[in-house]
């Protein structure tokens, strides 16, 4: 009998009854090897993911329509004896509307506004922490992009648009009886729009000293909202269709334009100072409680109060140091 034992030669030689044997010895002796090799393995990941710091991003969806919100979820691992910088700090979410951040334990969750057309990413993202010795480090990674659906369907080019009423006819009955309307409407509105007129220039000479001036009558007008409690009874709409109201008026009386008639879009292209742009994000998060089903928390309604009172106090300011020195 030619080979070493348990070689191919060896086991060649052997009868055809004792093929099973040389296939339990070979598997006694592979079977070790194979499970030293997994255990090697499994013991170096786990270590791995124990051992190493890192920042994993993703999004809740990849795809969303124009006007909805995602989900950042920022997964992080920090080194031994570090903890989150206070916040906490979050880069990379330059230029995107923010609606809410929430801490978890391991994770930091950051809701988004979808709020523009053709691509939408965020940047490089990093995640600030404090080290043992209280220095100030970062965890990076790559930035995470969506892809924005158009609300009109999966080809926009060929969507129909209808229209809100029905076809109204060219010619009209009353038309022929204009001419004979026309003459007595005019009369009637020239007299009433000069009664208005006079009682508004009396109004303005008997009252026009003791008027507020635009930004102590919003800040009034807010508190008074604010009183009324109508976030907490769970009108929601309602408290934040009247806190637009007033921002916009606001904004109207600063500025000179029809802010309450114009969309915030409108609103953004009009605006040419950096404090005028700052209140264009507070406006598309109220923008999207009014016209969709988020339900902001009690904080995030606070801090949206926060921003419209400071916006409103910060260009006040203006105003009364403006009509100081016209006094003077």
């Amino acid at each position: 009998m030619k080979g070493h034992f348990l070689s191919p030669v060896f086991f060649r030689s052997l009868k055809p009854a004792s093929t099973l044997f040389s296939f339990l010895v070979r598997v006694f002796f592979a079977v070790p090897g194979i499970l030293f090799l997994v255990i090697i393995s499994c013991a170096g990941t786990v270590k791995g993911e124990a051992g190493g710091a890192g920042l994993r991003a993703s999004l809740d969806r990849e795809s969303a329509r124009l006007g909805s919100t995602v989900v950042l979820d920022l997964s992080y691992v920090l080194p031994e004896g570090s903890e989150l910088a206070p916040g906490p700090e979050v880069k990379g979410l330059e230029g995107l509307t923010v609606i809410d951040i929430r801490e978890e334990p391991g994770r930091i969750k950051v809701w988004l506004l979808l709020d523009r057309l053709g691509s939408w990413k965020t940047g490089d993202l990093s995640l600030a922490y404090l080290d043992r010795d209280g220095s100030k480090q970062e965890l990076n990674t790559e930035p995470v992009s969506a892809i924005i659906l158009s609300n009109l369907g999966e080809k926009p080019e060929e969507a129909q648009l209808k229209p809100l009423q029905g076809i109204i006819p060219l010619n009209p009955v009353w038309l022929n009886y204009l001419p004979w309307i026309a003459v007595p409407a005019g009369i009637l509105l020239s007299a009433a729009g000069l009664f208005w007129w006079s009682r508004r220039i009396r109004g303005s000479r008997a009252y026009g000293i003791q008027q507020d001036p635009p930004h102590i009558r919003a800040k009034k007008q807010i508190d008074t909202l604010e009183a009324e409690g109508l976030f907490e009874k769970g009108y929601v709409k309602e408290f934040y269709f009247r806190l637009s109201e007033i921002i916009r008026r606001y904004l109207e009386e600063l500025r000179g334009f029809p802010a309450l008639e114009y969309t915030t879009q409108e609103i953004a292209v009009r605006v040419d100072n950096e404090k005028d742009r700052s209140l264009i994000p507070l406006l598309r998060r109220i923008d999207l409680v009014k016209f969709s089903d988020v339900i902001p928390s009690q904080a995030v309604k606070e801090e949206e109060i926060r921003m419209a009172v400071s916006y409103i106090q910060e260009t006040g300011n203006i105003i009364d140091v403006q009509a100081g020195e016209i006094e003077r």
